[in-house]
């Protein structure tokens, strides 16, 4: 359990009233003493043999029933942290963040939008050529842009492949005309962090679709490459017209598609 989950595990044990310490992520002897009295008055909800367990282990029940009690699927308490206990986690944080549960966020409707006949990513060559090489064209943006590494240095427009330029360019009149130039601008996505970039997937043997100038990243200081939606500022609420913008032209946001990636979104399925 990460310091961000013992937050949470103290903040379920506090409206237990087991536990009247720090909500400071660290999992001492307050916390633990918590646990062990939130679970005895949750036997009934413990499979046998969980006497046993270990303390972490019994600490993720304790998680794990604080979960199931504010009605988000957990799957069994068995004190295991899994895929669904980790996605279950992040919703709890959420809800005790925000004070509403997570909304929805797999496979929006808009995702399948495709006006434009973008390509999978396998068969990105045979509509774009071959990556590098890509003829390119400059979009001007309807508000100032800043280079996300030197906020100092302004960004007249966007280097992108030329097949891509014209849905580009009502996006971002689209954006421009919901928005407006301030609100881009609190809302971080003045920070341009690039499209044609010759190089390889991170972590990866095949081509970026950067490679071939179809996609552009944003704000990537707040939308890291590994940070799911618990961290990145791009998964928050304000910015759904944003994406729904986006996808109704059929680009894809990794975020909102795999959740990973948030700054990145594409000119092609995946």
């Amino acid at each position: 359990m990460n310091k961000t989950a013992i937050r949470t595990l103290q903040r379920v044990l506090a409206e237990a009233g087991t536990y009247q310490g720090a909500i400071d992520g660290i999992r001492g002897p307050l916390t633990r003493q918590a646990v062990e009295a939130m679970l005895e008055s949750h036997a009934d909800k413990l499979p046998a043999g969980a006497g046993k367990w270990s303390e972490r282990r019994r600490a993720i029940a304790c998680l794990q029933i604080g979960c199931l009690e504010r009605e988000i699927e957990v799957g069994p308490i068995d004190g295991l942290w899994g895929p669904q206990t980790d996605f279950a986690a992040d919703a709890l944080a959420e809800l005790f963040a925000t004070g509403e549960p997570p909304r929805p966020w797999r496979d929006p409707p808009q995702r399948d939008a495709n006006p434009n006949g973008w390509p999978r990513e396998a068969s990105i060559s045979e509509v774009f050529g071959q990556p590098c090489e890509v003829p390119q064209v400059t979009v001007p943006c309807p508000w100032p842009l800043v280079l996300a590494w030197d906020l100092q240095t302004r960004v007249s427009g966007i280097g992108c492949h030329r097949r891509v330029a014209e849905s580009l360019e009502r996006v971002l009149a689209r954006v421009h005309d919901h928005y407006g130039s301030e609100r881009l601008k609190e809302l971080g996505l003045h920070r341009y962090g690039g499209c044609h970039n010759c190089r390889r997937k991170r972590g990866g043997s095949s081509w970026s679709t950067h490679a071939w100038a179809i996609a552009i990243d944003w704000d990537p200081s707040h939308n890291k490459l590994r940070w799911g939606r618990d961290r990145a500022r791009l998964a928050r609420p304000e910015y759904d017209t944003w994406w729904e913008i986006w996808e109704e032209e059929g680009w894809i946001s990794l975020g909102r598609a795999r959740n990973f990636d948030w700054m990145h979104v594409q000119a092609a399925r995946l």
